[in-house]
């Protein structure tokens, strides 16, 4: 299988804080937030987002670095090796950190034992869309007629990807078989859906909306806890019966493990202001991004219950990538 994981998904923040950190930290040098995907993709929206909300809270100069490849592995290893003192910052992404470590044979670094985790700073959700003319009218009748057919062709786009791997726990739970049809490029996925090529795709709720908007594709379901604001006629999985579509794609600070504990605190702190300027909860909100905002244990606790989630779903789905 190819390489290739895309989503939609990540990056965060860590700027000392005038007011909040240490007088030592706040003469520190300045922080370079690395961020695995391509300048104008959502994780880099995000990363800037939150640098200019901490930029405008205190005196230390933020870096967004756009380090792209292998869906957020290159970034990873350069964080991994860079040194402990907290100069280095990663946003981490559920791609590169719960579901990479079970689909790749092996990974240029360990998302447990090379980092430290700091703070979920984000999430955002999906919708499933199928096409608007002629297809089902609920996600009970799209999951009906899935059953009676020997395969469904769901797009994504990439493999390994957060919507890949949504796709087929999808067909596992609501017992379909599901093939994957990868496209890189969105402008073709999106056409091959409206015209009944493809029988549905998880998309990004920004993403659905526009299309939505655009008459192309209709959303059946929503994976948030509660109705996104750009889609709310779209049920959420848990009102339509499927709870355990019910998930997000989620972006975490991470530094080097060997970052002292005084250190966390002081970058979980920045992020945590950041978090709560108003004009960046708007601006990430428009995004289709929802704050999060989580201590160090918690975001600990949340990586682990992710991988759990996931590993058996890549290892039901056979996906195994040898680099």
């Amino acid at each position: 299988m190819r390489t290739g994981f895309r989503a939609a998904v990540a990056a965060a923040a860590a700027l000392i804080v005038a007011g909040i950190m240490p007088a030592a930290a706040q003469g520190a040098r300045g922080i370079t937030l690395v961020v695995g995907f391509a300048g104008g993709t959502a994780p880099d929206t995000l990363a800037r987002i939150l640098a200019e909300a901490m930029q405008r809270a205190g005196n230390v100069n933020v870096v967004v670095e756009n380090v792209p490849g292998a869906g957020g592995q290159v970034a990873s290893a350069r964080v991994a090796r860079a040194a402990p003192d907290g100069a280095t910052v990663l946003l981490g992404e559920v791609g590169s950190v719960a579901i990479a470590p079970f689909a790749f044979a092996s990974l240029p670094y360990d998302p447990l034992r090379d980092f430290t985790y700091v703070s979920e700073v984000a999430r955002t959700h999906f919708a499933f869309v199928v096409p608007d003319q002629g297809g089902p009218a609920s996600i009970a009748a799209f999951i009906e007629a899935a059953k009676k057919t020997d395969r469904t062709l769901l797009a994504t786009f990439g493999v390994t990807s957060p919507g890949h791997i949504a796709a087929e726990l999808f067909a596992q739970s609501a017992g379909f078989k599901g093939e994957p049809v990868h496209y890189r490029a969105v402008a073709d996925g999106v056409g091959d859906i409206a015209r009944g090529q493809t029988a549905g795709s998880f998309f990004s709720i920004p993403l659905a909306a526009a299309q939505v908007r655009s008459g192309g594709l209709r959303a059946l379901v929503q994976t948030g806890s509660s109705r996104a604001d750009m889609l709310p006629g779209v049920p959420t999985a848990a009102e339509a019966g499927l709870p355990y579509l019910s998930m997000s794609s989620w972006f975490v600070l991470m530094v080097p493990a060997a970052v002292p504990g005084a250190t966390v605190a002081d970058i979980h702190r920045a992020a945590a202001a950041a978090l709560k300027d108003p004009a960046a909860l708007e601006r990430l909100k428009g995004a289709g991004f929802e704050a999060v905002g989580s201590s160090p244990d918690e975001v600990r606790a949340m990586v682990a219950r992710e991988r759990d989630r996931w590993k058996p779903v890549i290892e039901r789905a056979g996906i195994r990538i040898t680099n």
